[in-house]
């Protein structure tokens, strides 16, 4: 209601003024495409998956167009190399299942220009133990159960953590909600996770997934995420998150380990 009553008394002034306004064109800069990269290596896929695409104006529809014809190289520090191949357009891959504390380097070759990045693979991190208890009235939901995730965190290590939870007939449908943590204040502690993100209803099975990030993937996710939640995120973003790629790219090529568990909702 207020917009519209916004919209009423500008209306009012610009038809009392109408006689003498004048007509001022504003120009908005057109911000030049940028190669946009997005990857990472993991220890539960044995394909690792670049895809490529460009940057669009802020206020273009959210089409992003693939880059197709990039030769890509990915590396470890045992000397494993591959080259990935386009599998579809934009989308490059090839066999090669990460290892813990292997350290990666990516090259991307195309359009004259190379971009590289590197990241090392954390040592993973388990769950513990998964709890259930109820939703609290206070939520916008309530009437079922949320998830807890429990696990140790490694004592004298910087550790990062992304939590996702989704039912198990929701498994292609999963929220993707950036949900990331450090262990800045809690180094070697026990440590649970409540997912407050949604909640379950009795019988339900419920998949919970822990993440350990390598620092760069944290603090790419952790700053998308402070752009969604500022409502900064267009086309083209008035802020880019943080990465780890070189030559003006955006995205990230990140790493991190996976420990899952699943845990059935009881009345």
């Amino acid at each position: 209601m207020k917009t519209i009553k916004t919209f009423i008394i500008l209306s009012g002034i610009v038809a009392l003024f109408s006689s003498c306004r004048n007509i001022i064109d504003i120009e908005l800069d057109s911000i030049d495409p940028k190669l946009v990269i997005d990857g990472a290596v993991t220890d539960i896929n044995e394909t690792l998956r670049i895809k490529l695409t460009k940057s669009v104006d802020y206020f273009e529809t959210g089409v992003y167009p693939n880059v197709s014809g990039a030769a890509i190289i990915v590396s470890d520090s045992q000397g494993e190399m591959r080259q990935l191949n386009e599998t579809a357009p934009g989308i490059y891959s090839a066999y090669f299942p990460g290892i813990e504390g292997n350290e990666y380097a990516l090259t991307v070759m195309v359009e004259a220009e190379e971009y590289t990045a590197e990241v090392e693979m954390p040592y993973k991190v388990f769950i513990d133990s998964l709890s259930v208890e109820p939703t609290p009235s206070y939520l916008e939901f309530s009437g079922g159960y949320l998830v807890n995730c429990h696990f140790n965190d490694p004592p004298g290590i910087k550790n990062f953590y992304r939590l996702k939870v989704s039912g198990i007939n929701d498994l292609e449908e999963t929220n993707d909600a950036l949900i990331v943590y450090d262990d800045a204040y809690v180094d070697g502690n026990n440590i649970t996770l409540r997912w407050d993100e949604e909640q379950f209803l009795p019988n339900d099975t419920v998949v919970v997934e822990l993440q350990t990030l390598a620092e760069s993937t944290y603090e790419y996710y952790r700053t998308l995420a402070s752009l969604f939640e500022s409502g900064m995120i267009g086309n083209a973003n008035p802020a880019n998150p943080i990465t780890n790629l070189s030559g003006d790219a955006l995205g990230y090529f990140g790493a991190f380990t996976v420990s899952r568990d699943t845990i059935v909702i009881s009345e």
